[in-house]
């Protein structure tokens, strides 16, 4: 942008810069400007949260009694040792994306999601294809003495579908059709069937209703079930072709989406939790005689599954604010499960995994409760860098169904070593207890969200985060209202402060996120993703994201001098460095290309450096170099 070129023009607001032969001249006020509002009316935050779109199929939309070729009591003898194969149909629809999007989801986000899981989890052998079975016209089904495939009663349906998709002919049986009189017989055409795999996919990328609720980015579920252990045998994924993202500091969330929806359609639904079996192959629920089915539950629409599957659980005192109050939680309790959520939080005593309890029948019960989990990918919402941990795995063993390869289980840090009193209180008695010890809050926090914006690091230091806790407009429901008071709040506010995801029952804590310019699109936090980068122009504070990046908190915030200018940036507290480590140097922070060196947690990393003739100073603390450096330094 042109200077402004008299005194005249910048009345009153004139400041000068050092330009290359060494002396102050004139400099438009309008550079001042857009250093000043980049920061303060186009720099948004943006809170990083998706939420999964999957609901429970309702009993019309799934197909039981798939026969795979042997009967129940062979199938139940088999080892847990078929890698899972997951056979892979795109729906035509497809083609209608644009092209970039296209290849994304056939080239990079199905076959990464899919490869996955058949790493991750084995199956029962079986030599035979599958073969789905048509849909029905009514809802009733008869079976032929000595024959395990179900016959329709009236006709089949002209299409057969899973989810959106129709499914083509060739991967299904003939029709089978129960007439008055006990006349059974099979009509029409029956197709191959898919050899090699144990489970059918049917991807498709269609704008349904169920993309304009939430936010959605893609939703799946299964869509019928194997007739000796009720195993999914196929199922479908959506992805809403508005939602999908081709910027490179999305793809992470991407991945994570559509892995966190496949198993949706494998089996971690709350549909299917009346269908688990033991390791043995018995089910965990009662089968009623006539049906061979647990027994429906017309109030929650969901077969309704036994206590050894989920139990609830009441807690007495919770505390709240201005009260104690008692809640009782729904809990999974099968054997796994519980050996992994007592290791992983360090409670003998706890009884299961809790699960959410928000949200409607898609989200409460189908995903592990999000104040207790948070960044488990099979929470609820996205928030920040989604992990498959061994609790979820857990959970698919228990099935009845899978064997898990744990080796690809991902580390969870949430709560972990955290003990009995983080998972069984409320987060105000744990952050009240803490602080009141002395002992750190974490991974919950208390400064509340404003502008200009401070920044943290996640827990893990990968990324630049701040604390979520932010003022609603109204009250918040007693019993979710986490504080009793807060710095620089009005006690009678205080009831109007929590954690922007509801879903974590309010509780705030530091969650990564995204910059959001009004005209430039969007970048993240991420240290390790090189796009997230800021231009040059606008970063003040020397950051620099890519490989063997960090989060680094700053001890003060920086500022530009030039000449007699001083500017101070008002959005501080952390940012993304290069750093290296080495059993010679210890920690070393790198920053515009300037190695500092830690010697000890908290020490402070006094930075100056001239870039484009504007001196940036700042300040960086030191981690403890041995937690954070992988490699046996020095003492």
């Amino acid at each position: 942008m042109a200077p402004l070129t008299t005194p005249t023009e910048c009345r009153g607001t004139m400041h000068w810069y050092q330009g290359n032969n060494g002396h102050c001249s004139h400099k438009s006020l309008i550079s001042d400007v857009i250093l000043y509002f980049l920061i303060y009316t186009s720099v948004m935050l943006q809170a990083d949260t998706h939420s999964c779109g999957h609901i429970v199929p309702k009993p019309r939309e799934v197909v039981h009694n798939v026969h795979l070729g042997e009967p129940a009591h062979v199938v139940k003898r088999r080892s847990l040792d078929q890698q899972l194969r997951i056979h892979l149909v795109y729906d035509s629809g497809l083609s209608n994306l644009p092209q970039e999007k296209e290849t994304l989801v056939k080239d990079v986000l199905i076959p990464t999601a899919v490869s996955y899981w058949e790493r991750t989890l084995q199956v029962r052998r079986t030599a035979h294809p599958v073969k789905l079975l048509r849909s029905c016209q009514s809802d009733y089904i008869r079976f032929k003495d000595g024959d395990p495939y179900p016959y329709c009663v009236r006709n089949c349906s002209e299409v057969t579908k899973c989810g959106p998709v129709i499914v083509p002919e060739r991967y299904l049986e003939a029709c089978r059709i129960a007439r008055i009189g006990s006349k059974y017989k099979k009509v029409g055409y029956g197709g191959p069937g898919v050899t090699n795999a144990d489970f059918v996919l049917f991807v498709s990328a269609t704008h349904e209703e169920r993309c304009t609720v939430g936010s959605a980015v893609a939703y799946a579920a299964y869509c019928q079930l194997e007739g000796a252990l009720d195993r999914p045998v196929a199922g479908y994924v959506n992805l809403c072709p508005n939602d999908i993202s081709t910027e490179p500091h999305n793809l992470h969330q991407m991945h994570a989406t559509l892995k966190h929806e496949i198993l949706h359609a494998l089996g971690f639904s709350s549909g299917l939790y009346a269908f688990f079996r033991d390791p043995h192959g018995e089910p965990y629920t009662q089968r009623s005689p006539s049906t061979g089915k647990p027994d429906f539950n017309s109030e929650t629409e969901l077969y309704q599954w036994s206590d050894k599957v989920v139990r609830e659980v009441t807690r007495y005192n919770w505390r709240v604010r201005g009260a104690n109050i008692t809640r009782t939680f729904s809990l999974l309790v099968t054997p796994r499960v519980v050996e992994e959520v007592r290791k992983h939080f360090a409670c003998p005593t706890l009884e299961g995994a809790e699960l959410e309890n928000q949200g409607t029948l898609g989200t409460a019960l189908t995903h592990w409760e999000k104040r207790v989990f948070e960044n488990e990918a099979m929470t609820g919402s996205f928030t920040q860098h989604p992990v498959i941990s061994r609790i979820t795995l857990a959970l698919m063993e228990d099935t009845g169904w899978y064997r898990a390869n744990y080796a690809y289980a991902e580390e969870l840090t949430w709560g972990r070593g955290l003990g009995c009193d983080f998972v069984k209180l409320s987060c105000l008695e744990w952050m009240q207890t803490r602080a009141a010890s002395g002992a750190p809050i974490y991974p919950f926090c208390d400064r509340v969200r404003s502008s200009p914006i401070r920044t943290e690091c996640s827990p893990n230091l990968d990324s630049v985060a701040v604390c979520n806790l932010v003022e609603y407009h109204t009250e918040l429901p007693s019993m979710y209202q986490n504080f009793r008071e807060l710095p620089f709040v009005d006690p009678k506010e205080v009831s109007h402060y929590g954690g922007l995801v509801q879903l974590a029952d309010y509780c705030p804590f530091v969650q990564a996120f995204n910059w959001q310019k009004e005209d430039s699109g969007e970048r993240g936090t991420k240290c390790s993703v090189h796009q997230n980068n800021a231009d040059p122009e606008i970063n003040f504070a020397l950051e620099h994201y890519g490989d063997n990046s960090m989060c680094f908190l700053h001890h003060t915030a920086w500022s530009l001098h030039h000449c007699d200018t001083t500017r101070d940036i008002t959005h501080w507290g952390s940012g993304c460095y290069m750093y290296r480590c080495s059993v010679v140097d210890g920690l070393v922070v790198i920053v515009s290309g300037k190695e500092y060196y830690c010697h000890h947690r908290g020490q402070i990393l006094e930075v100056h450096s001239i870039q484009n003739d504007w001196l940036h100073q700042g300040s960086i603390v030191c981690p403890s170099c041995h937690d954070t450096c992988e490699v046996s330094l020095p003492l």
